[in-house]
């Protein structure tokens, strides 16, 4: 599971997957019903990367909390954000039996099991899968080439049977090219 594309804006609901980042914004698409947006640089953007949960040890980071909440629920829906703050914890410790009650506030629990619900439905996990199930059957190596692909290679090296396609426009003049490259969209 990658979430180093997956992120946080403050002051939106929601998490969002970056698209493509720019010089003055970067483009980011909701989880929950895929509309596009702008986020100047400006905003404050936290990768869930980077998120991590107090326990009365080291941090534990949010990737492997998700994990261990996937693998509870066996892959399912896990407890529902909107539920009491008790079930909540319930369900938390089971996965983090170590968690720091005193320092994790219960805004962040739900947001928690807000986010792991997102993820779920995103497909997150299932990526996830799917990248574990194709790990098992071999792959061709980089270097090496199908029988196909080495004989339209050297077929094309030797140059019988291929025609160069002449880059020049038909039927335009110099300056009518130049022009019509110089301008935007043509």
């Amino acid at each position: 599971m990658d979430l180093s594309k997956i992120i946080s804006i403050t002051g939106k609901s929601g998490l969002y997957r970056v698209i493509a980042p720019g010089r003055q914004a970067i483009i980011a698409e909701s989880l929950e019903d895929g509309k596009r947006l702008a986020v100047p640089s400006s905003v404050r953007v936290s990768s869930l990367d980077e998120i991590s949960m107090f326990t009365t040890g080291d941090d534990e980071p949010l990737k492997n909390i998700l994990e261990k909440l996937y693998k509870n629920a066996q892959g399912g829906a896990s407890a529902d954000p909107k539920s009491d703050e008790a079930s909540l914890w319930k369900t938390l410790t089971e996965a983090l039996p170590n968690a720091d009650k005193e320092r994790i506030y219960p805004s962040d629990v739900r947001k928690l099991f807000l986010w792991y619900t997102q993820l779920l439905k995103a497909g997150v996990f299932a990526e996830k899968d799917e990248k574990t199930e194709d790990d098992g059957e071999e792959k061709p190596k980089e270097g090496s080439k199908s029988k196909k692909s080495a004989g339209k290679a050297t077929s094309a090296s030797t140059g019988t049977g291929t025609k160069k396609a002449s880059t020049k426009p038909s039927g335009a003049s110099k300056a009518t090219a130049v022009r019509r490259g110089g301008q935007r969209g043509a």
